[in-house]
C-alpha cells in the first residue's frame, strides 16, 4: 500500500526588513494614536457627564476633584502630542537642510 504524495508547500516570500526610520515612524504613529484615543475618550466622558447627567445647581466636591485631576492630564497629553508631531517635522527639516 502506497500513500499518496502530499504536494510540498512553497515557502512564504520573506518580508523586506524595515529601516530604522520606518520603525521609528510606525512607533511614533502608534503612540500618537494611543494618546489621541485617551484624549478623545476623556473629552467624550467629560462632555457626556456635562450634557446627559443631571447637574445640581452647585458643583459637588467629587466633580471639582475630578476636574482638578483631569485638567493637567489633558494638557500634558496635548503637549505630548504636539511634541511628537513637531519633533518629527523638525528632525526631517534638519536632514533636508544638511543635504
Amino acid at each position: 500500500m502506497t500513500q499518496p504524495i502530499r504536494p510540498q508547500r512553497q515557502a512564504a516570500p520573506r518580508r523586506k526588513r524595515l529601516s530604522p526610520e520606518e520603525i521609528e515612524s510606525r512607533t511614533r504613529a502608534i503612540v500618537i494614536i494611543c494618546l489621541v484615543s485617551v484624549l478623545l475618550g476623556s473629552v467624550g466622558a467629560l462632555l457626556y457627564s456635562l450634557i446627559f447627567v443631571y447637574q445640581p445647581s452647585e458643583q459637588s466636591p467629587n466633580d471639582a476633584a475630578f476636574l482638578k485631576i483631569l485638567e493637567p492630564l489633558m494638557f500634558s497629553i496635548g503637549g505630548a502630542l504636539t511634541g511628537l508631531a513637531a519633533g518629527r517635522a523638525m528632525s526631517s527639516g534638519k536632514k533636508e537642510d544638511g543635504e
